[in-house]
């Protein structure tokens, strides 16, 4: 877990720095795993000197994830009242995965994505109207081209890209763009290209 510490700028980019928080290292990635980090932080949260009656912490958990099922199934088991975003980058390299794997041809993929994920796609709507206006030109466009994909996007992809819309439509202080993990990311990679050199 990683966050910015506002009270603090960086001279260089005068952007708050990434700080580390709560972090675990592990060798699987199994649910049971990630539900024992997900259960260590919430017992902590609600162990800690601050009420969480008095700032309703469970009611204001938001956890940002990537698209792995196993981490995903333990969120919302530590924080059954959470709610969920999901790392945009990551479900659009699944969905460029899923499409290369049953052979979509390159000009449908790039159809697929630009109506998913491009400043006129379903993840950059403003509101619930136009966000199904556009999940209805997508799904035309996937019937037209690969009618086997469609149960893939109704179940999988556009729940969670609805979802996204959803939570900072309402949680305004997430922002209004596409949310990612890559600070979670950054700091991966610096911590095991440290620990690969040491």
């Amino acid at each position: 877990m990683v966050f910015k510490h506002n009270k603090v700028i960086r001279k260089s980019s005068q952007e708050p720095p990434l700080f580390v928080g709560p972090m675990m290292l592990h060798g699987d990635s199994k649910c049971a795993t990630y539900l024992n980090f997900f259960s260590t932080i919430n017992g902590a949260l609600n162990g800690s000197d601050a009420s969480t009656s008095e700032f309703r912490v469970q009611d204001n958990v938001v956890t940002g994830l990537d698209d792995e099922t196993a981490m995903v199934n333990a969120a919302k088991t530590a924080f059954p009242n959470s709610i969920q975003l999901f790392c945009l980058v990551h479900v659009k390299d699944n969905v460029c995965h899923r499409l290369m794997s049953i052979g979509v041809p390159v000009a449908v993929r790039e159809g697929i994505l630009s109506r998913l994920f491009s400043c006129l796609g379903v993840a950059e709507a403003t509101n619930e109207t136009e966000q199904d206006d556009r999940i209805a030109e997508l799904l035309q466009f996937v019937r037209q081209h690969n009618d086997d994909a469609v149960d893939y996007f109704k179940d999988r992809v556009l729940p969670e890209v609805s979802m996204n819309n959803r939570t900072k439509w309402r949680e305004s202080w997430i922002g209004q763009r596409q949310w990612t993990n890559n600070k979670c990311e950054s700091v991966d990679h610096i911590l095991k290209t440290q620990v690969t050199h040491e």
